[in-house]
Order: C-alpha cells, then sequence, then structure tokens
C-alpha cells in the first residue's frame, strides 16, 4: 500500500481548498458583514448540494458518488431531528459566530480556536457517547489547548499604516471563535447521532443546511437584514463582483471540499482523515499572510504546529 493514496491526497486537498475558501470568507465578511455572508451563502450551498444530491440519486441510486455513502434505510424520525439541530447548531450560530469573530481577529486565528472544536467533540462524545478518549487523547487534548493558547495571546505583526488590534477587540474575537467551536462540536454529536443509522452524508448535509436557512432568513426578515442582503445581488459592479466571489468560495469549499472530506473518510481510516484535514489552520498562514500582509510571528508559526500536533495525537488514539 502506497504511504499517499486516494484518501491521504483528498484529506490534504480538503484542507488546502477549505483554507482557501476560508479565506475568501473573511475578506467577504469584512466587506458585507458576517451577517449577509450567511444569509447569501446558505442558499447558494443548497443549490450546489441540492443539485449534486439529486443527481448521485437520479443516475447512480445514491451513495455512489461518495464512497462508503450509501444508506442502509429509512432513517428514524429522531435521527432526522438530531440531524436538523446539528443544522441549527453546526452551520448557522457556528457560521455566524466564527465569521462575526472573523471580522475582528482575521481568519488565521479565528481558524485556529475555532480548531478546538475536535477537542470539545472528544469531551463531549466521552460524556454523552460512551465514546473513549484514553490517556492519548488527553494528552492530545491538552497538547493542543495549550498550542492555541500560546497563539492566542501573541499579537502577531501589524501591517505598516494599520491600527494594533485592542486587547478588548482580540478577546472579543477570540471568544466569538471559541463560542463556534462550541457550537460546531454540539453539531458534529448530533450528525454522528443522525448518520449512525446510515443516512447518505450528501442528505446530511443538505438537509443541515436547509434547516439553517429555515433558521436565519426568517429570523433577518424580523429584524430587518434580509433586504439588505439581497440587495447585493443587485447591487453596483462592486457589490456583483463580491456576489461572484461567494459563489466561487462556496463551490471550492462546502461543495467540493466537502466531497473531497467524504471521500478521504471513505479511503483511508478516519482518524487519519481527520488529522490531515485538520491541517486547514497550517495552511492558512501562507494564505493569510500573503492576502492581509499580516505576516505570523515564529510564536504563531510554533503554536499552530503545536496545536495540530496535540489534533492529531487525538485523531489517531485509536490509530496508534
Amino acid at each position: 500500500m502506497p504511504a499517499i493514496g486516494t484518501g491521504e491526497l483528498a484529506a490534504l486537498s480538503t484542507a488546502a481548498l477549505w483554507a482557501v475558501s476560508c479565506q475568501i470568507h473573511a475578506i467577504l465578511s469584512r466587506r458585507l458583514g458576517a451577517h449577509t455572508l450567511i444569509l447569501l451563502r446558505l442558499p447558494i450551498c443548497i443549490v450546489m448540494f441540492g443539485a449534486w444530491w439529486g443527481a448521485s440519486v437520479l443516475f447512480f441510486g445514491g451513495g455512489v458518488m461518495v464512497p462508503g455513502a450509501a444508506p442502509t434505510g429509512d432513517p428514524s424520525p429522531l435521527a432526522l431531528a438530531a440531524l436538523a439541530l446539528s443544522g441549527v447548531f453546526g452551520v448557522a450560530l457556528c457560521d455566524l459566530l466564527f465569521y462575526s469573530g472573523v471580522v475582528l481577529v482575521g481568519a488565521r486565528v479565528a481558524l485556529l480556536v475555532q480548531s478546538l472544536s475536535t477537542v470539545i467533540t472528544a469531551v463531549l462524545g466521552y460524556a454523552f457517547l460512551g465514546e473513549a478518549i484514553g490517556p492519548l487523547g488527553i494528552a492530545g487534548i491538552l497538547i493542543a489547548t495549550g498550542g492555541v493558547a500560546w497563539v492566542v495571546g501573541d499579537g502577531g505583526t501589524v501591517p505598516e499604516g494599520a491600527v494594533p488590534l485592542s486587547r478588548a477587540v482580540r478577546l472579543r474575537g477570540v471568544g466569538l471563535a471559541f463560542a463556534s467551536a462550541l457550537a460546531l462540536s454540539g453539531g458534529m454529536v448530533l450528525s454522528k447521532q443522525g448518520l449512525a443509522e446510515g443516512v447518505d452524508p450528501l442528505f446530511a448535509a443538505l438537509l443541515r443546511m436547509v434547516v439553517a436557512m429555515g433558521v436565519f432568513w426568517p429570523t433577518a426578515m424580523l429584524t430587518g437584514r434580509l433586504r439588505p442582503a439581497l440587495a447585493v445581488v443587485r447591487g453596483d459592479s462592486q457589490d456583483r463582483r463580491n456576489f461572484r466571489w461567494l459563489l466561487v468560495a462556496s463551490l471550492i469549499g462546502p461543495v467540493v471540499g466537502v466531497w473531497l472530506s467524504l471521500v478521504a473518510i471513505g479511503a483511508t481510516q478516519t482518524g487519519i482523515a481527520a488529522t490531515l484535514i485538520g491541517l486547514e489552520p497550517i495552511f492558512i498562514i501562507p494564505v493569510a499572510a500573503l492576502v492581509e500582509r499580516r505576516w505570523p510571528t515564529p510564536r504563531a508559526i510554533a503554536g499552530a504546529g503545536i496545536a495540530f500536533a496535540g489534533t492529531a495525537l487525538l485523531c489517531l488514539r485509536n490509530v496508534l
């Protein structure tokens, strides 16, 4: 068996694509605002995922386009309810909190803080699903948390002419990113309960987004945020350019990236796939540096590496 196979390449590609997509979304969240970004992205992803899932069912009978994704039967109402709730927490709330944090502290720091969702998910799995963590898992949790904490305490370099972030703004941004990690972890635990009955992962992803839109859009309508968001689609040339970039980011991240992640999980061990996909905070360091001209300090790079090492140890605890 080759050292790097289809699953490993798919996992690495997922991390790279998600890093690029995250950086594009970060720029757009600053231009449009986090609420507008989520309001416009959800229907785009629903259309893309809906077409993809429909084609897989129509032409391949479902599950063939994703290795190991063939459904085993009709899911129970409890499984569908778990997936629906995961859409509320893991998609709508998570994205809103994350991109609100990105606006304040940037994609690199926010994404690294959100990577703690792996740690939180392991703890929730232990508490509610009876999953074992073990000594290696505990060591991974401590190392990953320490690495993230070390990076958070580092302000990084400041581009020429830019105003350094105040401590209050930085703490607020980190807090929002951490809250998004909590929401993402809750969504992952709920998703796992739904997928345990053999629900097609493509259908599950589509259902989560539909539920998220069903919660987010009516709320935005009641608070007066929906109409300004929709105006971006018919706005000036800059607005239309932003919308085109949103289409690109939605395609390469939530759609192609999710498909590649499913390919990775189906083609290699879950722990290995999760570890390689977890390289996203590392991939985004050069991407964010080139785009934002905010070069990370050696401490930030080392901290990101330590955090990844801890996450890898946690993901691979059942493999090693």
